[in-house]
C-alpha cells in the first residue's frame, strides 16, 4: 500500500509540471482536477482580501495532505479512535481533491500484514459511519504508511528513575511528538513541499458536515496557519519558554517589532529574574492545524527554530509542547491578521471534550 502511495505521489508531481507546460493550449485545467485562481502575492505578503478574484484564468496549483501521528514508539500501537477520526473526516469534509492521509508511524506499519490489518479494519468502521462504498474505497486509497524514526537525542540519559523528566510516565512516546511537531516536520520529505498540510490527533473528530474544503479555504483566502481551539499549557510543562522566547525577541528587533504589531501579550515583570516561571503559556491545540510549510521554513524562521533545537532538555526533560511553541512561532514571524484563521466553522471535538464553540460557515464561491 505505502508504496503504491508513492507512485502516486510522483505521477502527481510529474502531472504538475507537465500541466504548466499544456496550459496555454491544452483543456481547460478544471476539467483535468485543478482550480483556477489568480496570482497570489507572495507568502507573507499583505492577503489578498476575502477570496482570490476567480474571474482571472491563472492556474495556481498546490499540494496538501492529512497527517497524523500514530505511534513514536516501534512497540506501540494506535489508539482504535483513530478509525471513527478516519471515517468522520471522510464522510464530513466535502474534499474537492481526495489528497493523501499520511499516517507516521514508528516501525509497526512496515509490515504489509499490519498494513493490511489497519485497512480492513478502518474499512469496517467506514459501514458504522454510513460511508458509501464508493467513499469508503476513496479514503483507503488516500491512506499513506509513513515510517518515523525518533531517537533519544545524544546526551540525554535513557535512567528516567535517574533524569526524571518531566511527565515521566510518557516518556520518551509524548516528548518525540512534541518536538517532531515543533520544529522537524517542516523539513520532513514527505511534508517539506507541500503547499499545505493539515494536522490532526487520532482522537480529533469532525462531527457534522462542513460547508467547504478547508485547503481550498486557506488557497483561496491566501492563509498561512489555521487552528481551531486556542488553549494554555500550564506552567509546570513550559519553564524556561518565557525567559527564551522573550531573550530571542529583544536579539532581534525586528522580531520584537512582529509581536508588537499582532498584539502578543507577555507575562508580567518582563524584565525581572526568573521571568515567567510557573506562568502558563498560550498556544494552539495541536490537534487541529493547518500550516504552510513554506512559512516555517523561511530563514529567520529556521533560525529560531534552530535555536529552540539546540537544547533537547526543553523537550526531553522540561516537555515543552508544541501548541505553545507554534503559537510563539507564528506572532514572531507572520501576521496574525492576515495570514492566520481561527477555523471555527468546523464542528470539532476531540476524545472527552465537548463540541467548541462555532460560527458561520459560509461555502466558498463554486471554482471552474
Amino acid at each position: 500500500m505505502a508504496s503504491n502511495a508513492a507512485k502516486r505521489s510522483i505521477i502527481g508531481a510529474a502531472m504538475f509540471c507537465t500541466l504548466w507546460l499544456i496550459s496555454a493550449s491544452g483543456p481547460p485545467m478544471s476539467s483535468l482536477g485543478f482550480t483556477t485562481f489568480a496570482p497570489q502575492k507572495s507568502s507573507g505578503s499583505s492577503s489578498l482580501g476575502p477570496q482570490m478574484n476567480s474571474t482571472v484564468a491563472a492556474l495556481i496549483p498546490y499540494t496538501a495532505a492529512v497527517v497524523y501521528m500514530l505511534t513514536t514508539l516501534p512497540q506501540s500501537r494506535p489508539k482504535e479512535t483513530i478509525f471513527r477520526s478516519l471515517s468522520l473526516l471522510q464522510t464530513n469534509v466535502p474534499w474537492r481533491h481526495q489528497w493523501p492521509v499520511l499516517l507516521f508511524h514508528a516501525g509497526l506499519y512496515d509490515s504489509g500484514d499490519n498494513q493490511m490489518t489497519f485497512l480492513h479494519t478502518l474499512r469496517n468502521y467506514t459501514v458504522e459511519y454510513n460511508l458509501s462504498s464508493e467513499a469508503t474505497e476513496a479514503l483507503l486509497e488516500r491512506i499513506e504508511f509513513v515510517y518515523l524514526q525518533h531517537d533519544v537525542p545524544e546526551g540525554i540519559p535513557h535512567n528516567t528513575k535517574e533524569y526524571k523528566p518531566v511527565w515521566r510516565e510518557f516518556w520518551p512516546s509524548y516528548h518525540h511528538m512534541c518536538a517532531f511537531f515543533s520544529h522537524k516536520i517542516f523539513h520532513h520529505p514527505r511534508v517539506r513541499d507541500l503547499t499545505y498540510y493539515f494536522r490532526l490527533g487520532d482522537d480529533s473528530y469532525i462531527r457534522k458536515p462542513a460547508c467547504f474544503d478547508p485547503f481550498e479555504y486557506m488557497h483561496i483566502n491566501d492563509k498561512s496557519f489555521a487552528f481551531r481551539v486556542q488553549d494554555m499549557d500550564q506552567g509546570s510543562v513550559t519553564a524556561g519558554m518565557w525567559s527564551f522566547v522573550s531573550d530571542y525577541a529583544q536579539r532581534y528587533p525586528e522580531v520584537e517589532n512582529r509581536l508588537r504589531s499582532n498584539r502578543w501579550s507577555w507575562a508580567p515583570n518582563r524584565l525581572l529574574p526568573g521571568y515567567g516561571t510557573d506562568v502558563g503559556f498560550p498556544g494552539y491545540g495541536g490537534d487541529f492545524e493547518i500550516v504552510r510549510p513554506a512559512r516555517f521554513q523561511t530563514p529567520e524562521v529556521t533560525a529560531f527554530l534552530e535555536e529552540l533545537a539546540s537544547e533537547p532538555e526543553r523537550f526531553y526533560y522540561s516537555r515543552w509542547g508544541d501548541a505553545p511553541l507554534r503559537r510563539a512561532t507564528v506572532y514572531m514571524f507572520l501576521n496574525v491578521t492576515e495570514e492566520v484563521h481561527q477555523m471555527c466553522e468546523f464542528e470539532y471535538a476531540s476524545e472527552g471534550t465537548t463540541n467548541y464553540p462555532l460560527c458561520e460557515c459560509a461555502p466558498l464561491p463554486r471554482l471552474t
